[in-house]
């Protein structure tokens, strides 16, 4: 995937973000939505890469990649219990991480050990955090974007 689709996946699911977790919505409704956006994201790699996603074995896990990556946004919006739903978000995309380069691994390509790393950093990090203010959030969002476009 070029920078610049890689990067346009980053705010694609940053604007999906904003359509979860609304005050009054019921699970169900959630549910559906991330339905839609993994359905979403998965036609957005079919099309984005289409003239590699047969060859590259890296692209298989990328929409779900970027669900992670939808989670992680849509917890600043949330009121309450916001920190153990941020950790569990980012545990979520570590998890997919980590599994998505053992599975390349094992089909002879190379993991991207630095993203991993970072992920699993940031995530033990946001458990000692007594509250999340509006500007931490911020910094959290701009990393998310930097372990999503650089690494």
């Amino acid at each position: 995937m070029t920078p610049l689709l890689n990067a346009f996946a980053c705010l694609l699911a940053l604007g999906c973000a904003s359509f979860l977790w609304r005050k009054g919505s019921s699970p169900y409704r959630n549910g559906a939505l991330l339905a839609g956006f993994l359905l979403l994201f998965s036609v957005f790699t079919y099309f984005g890469a289409s003239d590699t996603v047969v060859t590259d074995p890296s692209l298989e896990h990328y929409p779900f990649r970027m669900l992670a990556l939808c989670l992680c946004f849509s917890t600043t919006s949330l009121g309450i219990y916001r920190r153990r739903y941020l950790v569990l978000a980012q545990a979520l995309w570590c998890w997919v991480e980590l599994f998505g380069a053992i599975a390349l691994y094992y089909r002879g390509c190379d993991a991207a050990c630095v993203r991993i790393a970072a992920l699993a950093g940031i995530t033990f990090g946001s458990t000692f955090l007594s509250q999340i203010s509006r500007e931490m959030e911020f910094c959290l969002m701009v990393f998310w974007m930097a372990v999503w476009v650089f690494f």
